[in-house]
């Protein structure tokens, strides 16, 4: 009959109260049962045991069953509130339960001063949880309805179908790192039941022992996590900090605001060091951890890359025993000499390179405080740097050559650098570098070869190659190309079919950047595709895209 109540002695008995009522709603039923109980209703678990239609064929309603259950409050000490602090949330007005692993919410209409459900509360509940789909149009008819009684949106598969009476199901994830505890028959959780679920299932690694102890005797309402896999954690390569900068760090000039190059801020040849100086340290890698899924599958994790120093390991220099650094066996200035770091004697020369010195050939680096006269050769196994100028003089260089002032080849200066070459200007000479040619104003009837990149003008202002050829492996750079009486001048990024050195395949695609002008007379190249201009052109960046040029705005 409706309206009808009734209490559990028992449960009464040891502090705790259950009624049983029937109502038209939840709402109603707490309210019944909080009367009969004589407790808050606030502080009542309600659950909807059954369900009955009234009247013929149901159009009477529905009435519902209801169980509630009080437990003794724990005590709490009170807490001032500050004026104006804002009030703590009611408790969600929205449950959710599993059962057949099939989820189902629950949303009640709310007491004075509680807010009213959400679809944000429904997530919060829900979680984290592996559900795939779920009907959404479902839980805003429960919202709406508010009326207590549970309704299916969402499901969660078991990895093992259950026999009907086992009171739960094991649900692994995909990457077999989570395996989850479904709520199935409505029956108290038993250890060897549990075992058994696990196992079927196959979870073998990762259970939590404390979980797994506390849901034994208990009925599971929602989806709980017995068990987690260990995840591989991927090794970290090893890295060589070197105290001694590359060529291409020590030698670039910096470039200031007006374009050119800022030669008073350029580096000097390479670093002093001292017998026994760390020029490189290395940092070994972190040796990889294989994970575990639930199932017991190993998860291998990715083997870091080590470094051996030898490789980096030059003149003047020697690995430590213990493979961790590379240091000075010798004082003399730190250089890169190719793919080596070494320590090289520095033989310095005041004044210039003439009559008064002969020609110098040295093992390390030179450096020279004046010019380099005509048809006279400084040779060196490391950097040669010069504060200067170079005149019609011949220049090898194991390493970098660094020209404070301009190159003026008289069409006899040769340079030939392993590194990078670095100049005020450069006229009427051949360049010859394995490193990038830097160049502040100006290339003029000049043969330029570089193994890297050719930059004229810092990138940000006055920049011209006028006549000759400049060729480099990745990329051309500069301001204006060619001249307006059609001087003939040919530029070209990556290396052709007509050049007879074989070449590593270039990863970056070569191209050839002019931020102004191109004029008639030239020739731009790039890969195997050629432009000739025949009349004035505003700059671009020329790529070779599938054997055709294709020119793009800059």
């Amino acid at each position: 009959m409706a309206g009808d109540t009734k209490q559990n002695p028992d449960q009464a008995s040891v502090g705790h109260k259950v009624a049983a009522v029937r109502a038209n709603s939840l709402d109603e039923a707490r309210l019944k049962a909080a009367h009969l109980l004589s407790v808050p209703p606030e502080q009542l678990d309600l659950t909807v045991t059954a369900q009955h239609s009234r009247g013929f064929f149901g159009l009477g309603g529905v009435e519902l069953d209801v169980e509630a259950r009080w437990s003794p409050p724990e005590a709490v000490t009170a807490v001032p509130v500050a004026p104006g602090a804002p009030a703590v949330a009611a408790p969600p007005t929205a449950t959710i339960s599993c059962r057949r692993g099939r989820i189902s919410v629950a949303v009640r209409r709310p007491l004075p001063g509680e807010r009213p459900a959400t679809p944000s509360n429904v997530d919060a509940l829900i979680e984290g949880w592996p559900i795939g789909a779920r009907d959404s149009d479902v839980i805003a008819q429960a919202l709406r309805s508010a009326n207590g009684v549970p309704q299916v949106f969402a499901a969660i598969a078991p990895s093992v179908q259950p026999q009907p009476d086992d009171p739960i199901a094991v649900h692994v994830s995909s990457d077999g790192m989570v395996a989850w505890l479904i709520p199935w028959a409505d029956a108290e959780v038993t250890e060897a039941g549990l075992r058994a679920s696990l196992e079927g299932a196959g979870v073998t690694t990762g259970v939590d022992v404390a979980q797994f102890g506390s849901l034994v005797g208990t009925r599971l309402s929602v989806p709980v996590v017995i068990a987690r896999g260990r995840p591989a954690v991927n090794g970290i390569d090893a890295a060589v900090d070197f105290i001694v900068p590359r060529l291409a760090d020590v030698h670039a000039p910096s470039a200031g605001d007006n374009a050119s190059v800022d030669y008073r801020e350029m580096a000097s040849t390479g670093k002093p060091v001292k017998s026994g100086d760390i020029v490189a340290q290395k940092t070994p890698v972190t040796e990889a951890v294989d994970g575990i899924t639930v199932t017991g599958v190993a998860i291998p994790g990715t083997i870091a890359k080590d470094i051996d120093l030898h490789k980096f390991n030059g003149k003047g220099t020697q690995v430590t025993e213990d493979g961790l650094a590379i240091i000075a066996s010798t004082s003399g200035s730190g250089s890169w000499i190719g793919d080596r770091v070494s320590v090289l004697p520095l033989t310095s020369i005041s004044g210039n390179v003439d009559f008064s010195t002969g020609n110098v050939r040295v093992e390390g680096d030179v450096s020279i405080s004046g010019t380099i006269t005509t048809d006279f050769v400084v040779e060196a196994t490391g950097n040669i740097t010069v504060l200067g100028a170079i005149e019609g003089a011949t220049v090898i260089a194991g390493g970098s050559v660094t020209i404070n002032g301009g190159f003026v080849g008289q069409e006899r200066g040769t340079i030939t650098a392993g590194g990078s070459v670095t100049a005020r200007f450069m006229e009427h000479a051949t360049v010859h570098a394995g490193g990038p040619v830097v160049v502040g104003f100006e290339i003029r009837q000049c043969t330029v070869i570089s193994e890297a990149s050719v930059s004229v003008g810092g990138g940000r202002g006055p920049g011209r190659i006028t006549g000759g050829l400049v060729r480099a492996k990745h990329s051309v750079d500069a301001a204006e190309v060619g001249a307006e009486n059609g001087v003939s001048t040919k530029v070209q990024a990556g290396w052709g079919k007509e050049l007879d050195a074989e070449v590593s395949e270039v990863h970056v695609p070569p191209r050839v950047t002019v931020r102004q002008t191109v004029h008639p007379g030239v020739d731009i190249t790039v890969g195997g595709a050629v432009d000739h201009v025949t009349s004035n052109r505003a700059g671009g960046s020329w790529k070779d895209v599938d054997g055709k040029i294709s020119i793009i705005p800059v």
